[in-house]
């Protein structure tokens, strides 16, 4: 139910708005699918993770989404699966003692509520909520607790199973329904590019980059691929081999660390250019660019399908993809093109590849997307997660 006074504008921006029942819970969901910049969440209770992310989504895992959870640590309770997921993303989480209200700051746009971030809440309950407020006003009040409240690591001491079972058990009968969230892998895979990114600026303003690398024309993320592999691979210790948890790095640390195996790099690369690299990118490129896309084969897919590690490791795949019984010519065109060439790759786009084309799933249309595109999107596999993670990044 809502009621307005004022003119509506889309589907949801109406001026002066209440909201309760089923739109209080497609609203907030609206705005957390779409958010850009910010979600701050107050809430004294914070339910299980599957509620988190059906409430919510996942935008908040994204580096780039500065995202602030103000609780009750001591009086309410964050739900175990939930805080771990948080502290994984480096969400910073502030406990103030006595907290009641509950605010969702997601961007431009504030929604007061009697919700807590909980299925129960959101879905059991006779709720209601407003976005009729001052939004600055508001982000002054939650910037004041944020400032009054501490951080919090772990949880030290675990609420009563009373508490839990009556603000996100099962006490109440289910009244509203709960949006799917079916775009994990891909919310995922956004978070990681964005950390990936993050590591080639920094790679690139404490080295100025490799001047030969530039001229012989790789990217920066090329650059980076590049100077991954040879951690893992090719410098004399092969010191990012075998790195399965995120190294603990002082900011002074890790320049210091990039600067000395970069230095170590520079040496190996005159020898070993690897200009199989800058080639595949070329390969996929042209067979795919929109002027050649619509003339693809079954011999110029075969190349395509070449340059991608993740298929030459798993041949059976490969041969698999590439058996007409399997996947249609037509169809390969239609997904390829659609991913790659109409506006952004969206969960959508990604979930057609999916769907339509047989044996070619996350990892091979990641890696397709990093060829083609080598100056926005990374190369991920395990070489380059070790090498994220020997330098401190937490994957």
């Amino acid at each position: 139910m809502h009621s307005l006074t004022g003119k509506q504008s889309g589907n949801y921006n109406f001026l002066n708005m209440v909201f309760s029942e089923q739109q209080l819970v497609d609203i907030l969901r609206d705005k957390c699918d779409n958010a850009q910049k910010r979600i701050w969440i107050a809430s004294p209770y914070i339910g299980a993770l599957k509620d988190i992310y059906t409430i919510i989504s996942g935008k908040w895992i994204l580096p780039s989404i500065d995202c602030r959870i103000l609780t009750d640590i001591n009086n309410g309770f964050v739900r175990q699966d939930t805080f771990d997921e948080f502290i994984k993303n480096q969400v910073e989480i502030r406990t103030l003692d006595s907290l009641h209200a509950k605010i969702y700051l997601i961007d431009d746009w504030c929604l007061i509520t009697s919700a807590n971030l909980t299925g129960t809440a959101f879905y059991c309950r006779y709720e209601i909520g407003t976005d009729n407020i001052d939004t600055i006003e508001v982000e002054n009040v939650f910037s004041n607790w944020w400032n009054l409240a501490k951080q919090v690591s772990n949880i030290v001491t675990k609420p009563s199973k009373a508490v839990v079972d009556y603000q996100d058990g099962h006490k109440f009968k289910k009244k509203y329904k709960a949006k799917a969230y079916t775009s994990g892998k891909v919310d995922r895979y956004d978070a990681l590019c964005q950390k990936y990114n993050q590591f080639a600026q920094l790679y690139s303003q404490v080295t100025n980059r490799n001047p030969q690398m530039v001229s012989d024309g790789y990217t920066l993320l090329q650059e980076v691929d590049y100077f991954f592999n040879y951690l893992y691979h090719d410098h004399p210790q092969r010191p990012s081999h075998g790195q399965n948890d995120a190294r603990q790095l002082t900011s002074k640390q890790l320049k210091a660390e990039i600067q000395k195996y970069y230095n170590s790099m520079c040496k190996y690369y005159p020898a070993n250019k690897q200009e199989w690299r800058l080639e595949r990118s070329k390969i996929v490129g042209d067979i795919l660019s929109p002027r050649n896309i619509n003339n693809l084969d079954w011999g110029k897919a075969k190349k395509v399908i070449s340059c991608l590690h993740c298929l030459s490791s798993y041949p059976i795949n490969r041969t698999k993809f590439l058996n007409p019984q399997n996947n249609q010519i037509s169809d390969i065109i239609e997904c390829w093109n659609e991913l790659l060439h109409n506006g952004r790759i969206t969960t959508s786009k990604i979930k057609k590849v999916t769907n339509t084309l047989s044996n070619f799933g996350y990892s091979s249309i990641y890696e397709l997307i990093g060829w083609y595109y080598p100056d926005k999107y990374p190369i991920m596999n395990k070489i380059s997660d070790s090498g994220m993670k020997f330098f401190g990044f937490d994957l």
